[in-house]
């Protein structure tokens, strides 16, 4: 594998518009690469082209409204649990970050209680019970009391994708989505506590997938890998490419869009408001596309 910083002079991210609910991403992320190969962005055959997931997941409109859960037993169960003991036990024995710990010991129960329903009546019990980014299930960059659930078949959006691409611009890319959630690395293993992910990686395990990650760091046989392909299509180039290199590429695309959710509060302040709206979203700025340039295989 070339050295990690190989990588980094080549990752380009893509501004786009705020796409709203049912407006179908296909046709803005042609429009977008259209523009910046116009000014002079080179993208090549066996490139990487990678979105982000809350981008198809929006288009999709596969948004929940929070304000409409009514908590139930299991719902005060996982408040608890996350509050108490992953904020004062199971966190700091697997070395959470101190902010983070801070955050859960400091969870407002009303808003909590009704998240955790939104994770268990659409996700499922065993994603409730982790203490934060519950089965993809986020609330960032998304409008008003509302959650956005992971897109319903990210391979068939991705395959769209890849194919409208390949039509209009005449490129054979690798197309990918990605999740902020991580993949973790357990001995050979790469596991996840998201739902579903890219074949190589094992999903569908819920909060047993996350403590299993944390171990790998802190027993040194494994680790944060970073941002979680949910799936990966198109020029099969990608197929050379080791699981260690594929996550890289997924977790740097993640790192270079625009940290959205560092400025939220910033955001408020300056439209003076408490509740993000899809006005508000329409006047940031925003880059769930990424630009990797792909290696010479």
């Amino acid at each position: 594998m070339k050295n990690n910083l190989d990588y980094i002079k080549n990752a380009t991210p893509i501004k786009t518009k705020y796409i709203k609910r049912n407006e179908d991403f296909v046709p803005e992320v042609i429009n977008s690469l259209k523009r910046e190969i116009k000014k002079g962005l080179n993208i090549e055959n066996g490139d990487f082209i990678i979105l982000s997931e809350k981008f198809v997941a929006t288009s999709e409109n596969n948004f929940v409204n929070e304000k409409s859960a009514t908590p139930k037993f299991w719902a005060y169960f996982c408040y608890y649990w996350s509050k108490y003991l992953w904020g004062y036990i199971l966190g700091p024995m697997l070395k959470t970050r101190k902010d983070r710990i801070k955050n859960l010991r400091k969870m407002p129960k009303k808003e909590t209680l009704k998240h955790k329903q939104i994770v268990i009546d659409n996700v499922g019990l065993i994603y409730a019970l982790k203490p934060a980014s519950e089965g993809g299930v986020d609330l960032t960059n998304v409008p008003g009391s509302y959650a956005a659930l992971l897109p319903k078949n990210p391979k068939k959006s991705a395959e769209r994708l890849y194919n409208a691409i390949k039509d209009e611009l005449n490129l054979d890319v690798v197309v990918m989505i990605i999740d902020t959630d991580a993949t973790y690395r357990f001995f050979k293993w790469y596991i996840t506590a998201l739902p579903y992910a890219m074949d190589g990686i094992i999903s569908k395990v819920g909060v047993i997938g996350y403590i299993i990650g944390k171990l790998g760091g802190l027993l040194n046989i494994g680790g944060l890998c970073g941002a979680t392909p949910l799936s990966i299509v198109g020029n099969e180039i990608y197929k050379k490419y080791t699981m260690e290199e594929l996550l890289y590429i997924a977790n740097l695309a993640d790192i270079s869009q625009v940290p959205f959710t560092k400025s939220i509060h910033d955001t408020m302040k300056r439209y003076n408001t408490f509740e993000i709206t899809e006005e508000v979203l329409g006047k940031l700025e925003h880059t769930p596309i990424v630009l990797v340039k792909g290696l010479k295989k």
